[in-house]
C-alpha cells in the first residue's frame, strides 16, 4: 500500500511557510497558488493558504496520501473494524478523502492523489523527513489507529508516553502523550547542526537545543515567529536509546 504522511499546514503567511520547508530540503511538487505541495525525503507536506483571521490558521491536519483510496480502505478494513473504527468518504471538487474519528476524538484523513507517487527530494545536504504529532490522553489508541492503516513502530519510550511509527509509502508519524488532543508539525533529520546552517543561512530563526534524548532544531513559527512555545522542531534522527525501545 502506498499510504505516505502527507500533513496539511493552514497558514495566512505562505510565503515563510515555503521558505522553510525550501530550507529543510523539501522540493515542491505543485504551484496552484493558495495550495503547495513539497516532497520531503520522507513523506511530504502541503501549505494550504488561508484569510488572515480564518479559524484554520495556525493549524495543522493529520493527513495521509494513497494512489487508491479504495485499496487502501479495503486492505485496513478488518483492523479498523476491530477497533470500532469506521471511515466515512467524502467527494470534493479537489478529489476524494476518507476520514477517520478515532477515540479520542482525533480526525485522520486519507486522500487520494498520485501527486506524490514515487517522488522524494534528493537534496543530499537536506534529507529531512515530515514528523507529524498526534497529541492524545490515549496513546495506545493512537498507536492502534496508524498500525490499522498499515504503519510500523518504529521506537517507543519506556514510559508509553512516545511512540513513533514509519508509513510504508514514507515519512513518519509520531504519537505523544498529552492532557489533551491535539496535532502539531515537526520533522525529522541526521544532522541538525548542519541544517541549523542552512536554515540560518536562508534568513530563518533558528536554534540547536540539546534535549534529554538528542538534539533538536526549534525554528521560529511563521504564523507566530515571536511565540516561543509554538516553534516548529526538527528532531535529530534519535541514536541515544537510553529510556526507549527500537522496534524496527
Amino acid at each position: 500500500m502506498s499510504l505516505r504522511v502527507r500533513p496539511i499546514r493552514y497558514t495566512a503567511h505562505p510565503a515563510p511557510w515555503v521558505a522553510l520547508v525550501t530550507a529543510l530540503g523539501a522540493e515542491q511538487v505543485l504551484d496552484e497558488g493558495d495550495w503547495q505541495l513539497f516532497a520531503l525525503a520522507g513523506g511530504g507536506v502541503a501549505i494550504h493558504a488561508m484569510p488572515d483571521g480564518d479559524p484554520s490558521v495556525g493549524s495543522t491536519q493529520l493527513r495521509f496520501v494513497v494512489a487508491d483510496l479504495d485499496a487502501a480502505l479495503r486492505a485496513a478494513a478488518a483492523a479498523l473494524d476491530g477497533l470500532g473504527l469506521s471511515p466515512s468518504v467524502t467527494t470534493e471538487d479537489f478529489g476524494r478523502y476518507a476520514t477517520i474519528a478515532a477515540a479520542d476524538g482525533q480526525h485522520v484523513y486519507l486522500d487520494e492523489n498520485s501527486d506524490l507517487t514515487g517522488r522524494t527530494a534528493l537534496a543530499a545536504a537536506a534529507p529531512a523527513e515530515v514528523l507529524p504529532l498526534w497529541y492524545t490522553g490515549d496513546v495506545p489508541g493512537g498507536v492502534r489507529a496508524l498500525t490499522a492503516l498499515g504503519l510500523e513502530e518504529r521506537i517507543r519510550s519506556d514510559s508509553g508516553e512516545w511512540v513513533d511509527l514509519r508509513a510504508p509509502g514514507g515519512g513518519l508519524f509520531a504519537v505523544h502523550g498529552a492532557g489533551s488532543v491535539g496535532a502539531v508539525l515537526s520533522f525529522e533529520h541526521p544532522d541538525v547542526r548542519a541544517l541549523a546552517e542552512r536554515v540560518n543561512d536562508a534568513g530563518i530563526v533558528a536554534d540547536v537545543v540539546d534535549e534529554n534524548y538528542g538534539l533538536s532544531l526549534q525554528i521560529a513559527n511563521p504564523d507566530s515567529p515571536d511565540d516561543l512555545r509554538t516553534r516548529i522542531w526538527v528532531n535529530q534522527t534519535q541514536k541515544d536509546l537510553y529510556g526507549y525501545r527500537r522496534l524496527g
